[in-house]
């Protein structure tokens, strides 16, 4: 059985999260993710970067998994507990922290893709262009440090 992300993005103003919509993201190329650019992608090494979730490739996690945000928008907090048991590993990040990553790093992918042979690369690499353009439709929400996306994932 896989494992999929469900990926929210929430902007804040005047200290308030608002959650953006089912479709803040029309152009988003997956039908069903149109409320966050990750949502609806199943990249177990985009998982495994965002919080350590099937992390096969030991690549580095840009923040340990925190739990939903104490002021997470009231829509996110329903959906999460729609989840109930079968939703786990809940997380945020805000565009900021998401901008301000090391991405040049330099790691030992163990995963390969599935190859089995370990090969160096950058993060940057790893995640490859597709992850950020994903960051510039965030950015187009507002401010780095307004903007987040909240997210858990299923088995």
């Amino acid at each position: 059985m896989g494992t999929d992300i469900h990926a929210y993005a929430e902007t804040r103003t005047n200290s308030t999260w608002t959650y953006t919509g089912d479709h803040a993201f029309p152009n988003n190329e997956y039908p069903k993710g149109r409320h966050c650019p990750f949502d609806c992608v199943r990249s177990y090494g985009l998982f495994g970067f965002l919080a350590d979730v099937r992390n096969y490739s030991e690549a580095p996690v840009i923040a340990d998994p925190r739990g939903l945000p104490a002021d997470v928008s009231p829509e996110l907090q329903v959906k999460s507990d729609h989840w109930d048991t079968d939703g786990h590993t809940h997380t945020w990040l805000t565009l900021a922290e998401l901008l301000a990553f090391d991405y040049d790093q330099t790691f030992t992918d163990q995963w390969n893709d599935g190859a089995g042979t370990p090969q160096v690369t950058t993060v940057r690499e790893f995640l490859g262009d597709w992850y950020f353009t994903r960051l510039d439709l965030l950015g187009k929400l507002g401010a780095p440090e307004d903007v987040r996306i909240v997210f858990w994932f299923d088995n």
